[in-house]
């Protein structure tokens, strides 16, 4: 295997808007650790392709009669370059291996929705009947009982040392396909919204729910997730040999081992830590004062009961009816 420091690929990452900045961390797997064996033709062959966020938007192959460019989403996957030219994703033949690591630890937070804990993008997609572009019609577009899905083994590790694998699964490359903008129903048209690529889909959903679909239907199935295969750390076999972190109280990992099985390929595009508000490297915002992710008036009555017990003063009914005058009828 070829370590970080000899590594014939420089890797140089940006943290940009989706990263919780005043933290100064990203939501993204963020530095290539090691690799080896075998990968994909160019482009697929740069492991440095699964750090950051999935991919959005990337370049058709020319002289194939097809647009210029197209957003990534469930019915046509992530390939060939970005609008940058730079790789978008990793193909690992099997037995390749490529470790990466997050600059946090990525922790087994109770809040996470589904108990899902981070999330590995592949460039899997659902089948549909027709051609597909960005100008076809998601409300009308129907989904197959097929697809593209293969299948990568995900381990993780606390150090990078001792490693603790998905043995049986979940595997990356596989259910969920990437979403990555939002669709306008109504308008039947993409917007320039992007789904949320820290928040899983629910994994109770199966390929039998995708079956004899719309393309917008399966969007709505996702519930404003951007989709990828995740991951529950309480369903690794020795959990329990996770440390604790003391500062948190939660067992952690913070490298991904992604491995191509022996009996199958499969293509990498990214890595993200599950946001919930609260967690670790997601706190609530400024001012809520119940830690309900929200800043609203019961987080003023709080501060105004607080007040009055540190002050004295008991004229809450001014206080509140003043405060309200002014966050409905100020300039």
């Amino acid at each position: 295997m070829t370590t970080a420091g000899n590594i014939r690929f420089v890797c140089f990452l940006i943290i940009l808007a989706a990263t919780p900045m005043a933290l100064g961390i990203s939501d993204f797997a963020s530095e290539l650790v090691s690799y080896g064996g075998s990968f994909g033709p160019s482009p697929y062959n740069d492991p440095c392709s699964v750090l950051g966020k999935p991919s959005t938007v990337c370049k058709n192959l020319p002289g194939l009669g097809l647009d210029p460019n197209f957003r990534v989403k469930l019915v046509e996957s992530a390939y060939n370059v970005d609008l940058n030219d730079k790789k978008v994703v990793t193909k690992l033949n099997p037995g390749a291996t490529i470790v990466v690591k997050f600059d946090h630890k990525v922790v087994d937070y109770p809040g996470n929705l589904y108990g899902i804990d981070f999330i590995v993008f592949g460039n899997s997609w659902f089948e549909g009947l027709g051609n597909i572009s960005d100008s076809a019609n998601m409300n009308t577009y129907a989904l197959t009982n097929g697809g593209q899905f293969e299948q990568i083994e995900v381990s993780v590790s606390q150090d990078g040392v001792t490693w603790y694998s998905f043995n049986n699964g979940p595997f990356a490359d596989d259910l969920f396909p990437t979403q990555a903008y939002q669709w306008d129903r109504q308008n039947a048209r993409w917007t320039d919204k992007e789904m949320d690529f820290t928040k899983p889909v629910d994994p109770n959903l199966g390929y039998s729910d995708f079956e004899y679909i719309s393309a917008a239907d399966a969007i709505d199935l996702y519930d404003g997730s951007g989709g990828g295969t995740g991951y529950d750390l309480q369903n690794l076999a020795d959990y329990n040999n996770l440390a604790v972190d003391p500062n948190t109280g939660y067992r952690w990992i913070q490298y991904v081992k992604l491995t191509g099985t022996a009996e199958n390929q499969g293509v990498i595009d990214a890595i993200s830590d599950v946001a919930a508000c609260g967690d670790p490297t997601h706190p609530c915002p400024t001012g809520d004062m119940n830690k309900d992710c929200r800043v609203d008036f019961l987080d003023f009555a709080i501060l105004a009961q607080q007040w009055h017990a540190e002050t004295g003063w008991d004229d809450l009914a001014t206080l509140t009816g003043n405060w309200l005058v002014c966050t409905y009828n100020c300039d």
